[in-house]
């Protein structure tokens, strides 16, 4: 059975006056793992293990709950989520001042550690902070699972907001950086029009964008449509889409933050 036990390594770290503990396991090039709604559950800790096993893996509790949450407590983290002055769910182009607390935790991470550059992986609600994090020349893996922000409400459409601004967007275009990014073809929360988006601002060549088919699913996830790529949705089977999706995740931090190129 993978292990889904949380990292027993903790520290906290404050910067600009934002305050959280941050998660730490594991040895060799950095990577900053940030965690979805509704937190830190099983299934996230299974990937942050997995990943631990070859990289220093940090990640932050950006809900201040470090334990699993609990099924009635995810909607009040969701709630907490929706009027956080740290995380902007419904905003265009700004994401909050949480990036900035992780934009100064990445440069930690990447001073503790032996690589060539950081991995980050964002996933749903913090899909985004990954390209935005990525506006850093440490930050020479990006990945961004199912990019779930800004959400979209009825008569907005945000379906291809990527929370960024025309400059930062520049600026990430001028990056020459490749990201990585997942979702399912019926994903409700993470459309087609947002990967169209990334594909606009970085080039075809540079972002490297898996599609999954929704059967290929864990048909036991909470949600009612495909979501989760990397966690709940993921089918802990080696033969599964899923699983080897994974392994190329590792395969591209693995040539972007290895101390040699690999």
């Amino acid at each position: 059975m993978s292990n889904m036990q949380p990292f027993e390594d903790a520290e906290i770290f404050t910067d600009q006056g934002i305050t959280h503990s941050v998660f730490r396991k594991g040895s060799g090039p950095g990577v900053l793992l940030l965690h979805e709604l509704p937190g830190m559950t099983p299934e996230f800790w299974r990937l942050a293990n997995w990943l631990a096993e070859r990289f220093t893996v940090w990640t932050p509790d950006m809900f201040g709950r470090g334990q699993t949450p609990t099924r009635p407590e995810s909607g009040r983290l969701f709630l907490r989520a929706c009027i956080s002055r740290e995380i902007h769910l419904f905003a265009k182009h700004d994401p909050g001042p949480v990036t900035q607390w992780l934009r100064a935790l990445s440069v930690k991470l990447f001073e503790a550690t032996p690589g060539r550059g950081i991995g980050v992986i964002g996933m749903c609600m913090s899909g985004n902070f990954a390209l935005t994090l990525a506006l850093d020349p440490i930050v020479t893996a990006p990945v961004t699972s199912q990019p779930g922000l800004p959400a979209s409400v009825p008569l907005r459409n945000l379906d291809g907001g990527l929370q960024m601004t025309t400059e930062e967007k520049a600026a990430l275009a001028a990056r020459n950086v490749d990201v990585m990014g997942l979702r399912f073809a019926g994903d409700r929360l993470c459309k087609a029009a947002r990967f169209d988006a990334i594909r606009d601002v970085i080039g075809a060549q540079r972002f490297h964008e898996h599609v999954l088919p929704d059967e290929v699913r864990n048909p036991d996830g909470p949600l009612k449509y495909p979501h989760s790529v990397l966690t709940a949705d993921l089918v802990d089977e080696d033969d599964s889409l899923t699983k080897q999706k994974l392994g190329e995740v590792i395969s591209f931090l693995t040539s972007r933050i290895s101390p040699e190129p690999v």
